[in-house]
């Protein structure tokens, strides 16, 4: 990361986005309306991350444990992506802790998806053609049976605590949770509020930092309530050892979907974590976050959580000047790679700049350019696209704008306006 001191002046349509609108319950997953474009979208989110450096390197995910806590499994022996998983035994375990009919464990296709964005292989694609953890071992747990209102959630917070369990004692170290809980349970006394998501109220959150702090790796979705008046992450992202992954809505940008839950403001610490790209949901963008942590487990397998996380966060676009928008950014496949062998280097693409005045420019080398603006060093007021369209990004400070961030590419500029 580099510091520079700038004065006045100096050079330096709406996309449509197929999202899944949240059901009604306290405990949502992203169930898609139409399952279309599923195929053809994974492969943007692993270019995204620059995947390929893994794939050259023969990481994915080979043998490491995986824990899918999730509604339901349907289709699963169908979907042609996930047959080498049953050819090659690596769906180690699939539990119902619901105690409903056997039936009711495939009558819900959330899993799965969750299962394919993470495992899922396309022979058709001779770059992509393998997600980040098409090598793992999977444990797949159905820890509620309820898609609706009509359900008793609160319950299903001490399910997936006897889950989470179950899968230490097995030695699973890694746990995809695509659901979250917030203030739609099928009971209004029950519901959460806002200022509960603070990182130690709600019990899913303590159940969950309780077993990160264990040790184990927990990643989940960081919400759909973008749109909604609540707008912030809902528990256990809240929690601050779990890797709360929110939605980026484009695979060549750093830009919060707008669905996608922003950080509680709040709260001290940094959420959501990361973004990454997903058609339609945080629960896709989840799996994108956990293949990766699989992949650096496969290459170094005595990696802490908190070794994981930091290793997460500098490889990251934004590192070190995170947002409440989307967190530390989108992780570099490559850079990860870097810090694995070489722990004490500096990978940062960030440049801060000290800017008097009220309006710099900068040249632009491409039309994929993200501006955040900035009340405080940390919290978003507005992030919108400038396209370059005459080679520069002019930014122009706004009244209560105390930073901006300058995403060209991958060269970010911080400014801070003095």
């Amino acid at each position: 990361m580099k510091h520079v001191n700038v004065k006045n002046n100096i050079v330096v349509s709406f996309l449509p986005f197929l999202w899944l609108l949240i059901m009604a319950v306290s405990l949502t997953g992203c169930r898609p309306e139409e399952d279309k474009q599923q195929e053809l979208d994974y492969p943007q989110g692993l270019k995204q991350i620059h995947a390929e450096a893994f794939f050259e390197q023969n990481l994915t995910g080979n043998n490491i444990k995986i824990g899918i806590l999730d509604f339901g499994f349907a289709s699963m022996d169908e979907d042609p992506s996930l047959r080498h998983l049953r050819k090659d035994g690596q769906i180690v375990m699939i539990k119902d802790y619901t105690h409903s009919d056997s039936a009711s464990l495939f009558k819900n296709i959330h899993g799965t998806k969750v299962l394919r964005y993470m495992a899922g292989i396309r022979p058709d694609d001779n770059i992509y053609r393998n997600n980040l953890a098409s090598g793992a071992r999977f444990y797949l747990f159905m820890v509620t049976r309820n898609f609706d209102k009509n359900s008793d959630e609160r319950e299903t917070e001490y399910v997936i605590d006897s889950a989470l369990n179950d899968l230490f004692s097995l030695g699973v170290r890694v746990v995809n949770l695509s659901m979250g809980f917030w203030d739609e349970y099928s009971d209004d006394h029950e519901n959460y509020h806002p200022e509960e998501m603070n990182g130690r109220t709600t019990v899913i959150t303590k159940i969950c930092e309780k077993w990160a702090r264990r040790g184990m790796v927990i990643i989940n979705s960081a919400g759909n309530t973008g749109e909604y008046s609540w707008k912030i992450i809902w528990a256990p992202s809240d929690a601050p050892d779990v890797i709360s992954i929110g939605a980026a809505r484009f695979p060549d940008k750093v830009f919060k979907a707008s669905y996608s839950a922003r950080g509680n403001p709040a709260i001290p610490y940094v959420k959501p974590d990361l973004i990454a790209f997903s058609p339609w949901g945080t629960s896709f963008s989840a799996p994108v976050i956990t293949g990766i942590v699989a992949c650096m487990l496969q290459k170094d397998s005595t990696l802490t959580l908190r070794q994981i996380r930091n290793i997460l966060y500098r490889s990251s676009t934004l590192y070190p000047y995170p947002n409440n928008f989307v967190g530390y950014g989108i992780p570099d496949a490559r850079k990860i790679l870097v810090l694995l062998d070489h722990p004490g280097k500096d990978v940062s693409s960030v440049t801060r700049l000290s800017v008097k005045g009220r309006k710099i420019t900068v040249p632009a080398s491409s039309p994929n350019n993200v501006i955040f603006e900035k009340s405080t060093s940390y919290l978003v007021r507005k992030q919108y696209i400038d396209e370059a369209g005459d080679g520069n990004v002019t930014v122009t400070r706004k009244k209560g704008v105390a930073f901006t961030t300058i995403v060209l590419g991958e060269r970010v500029l911080e400014i801070c306006w003095e």
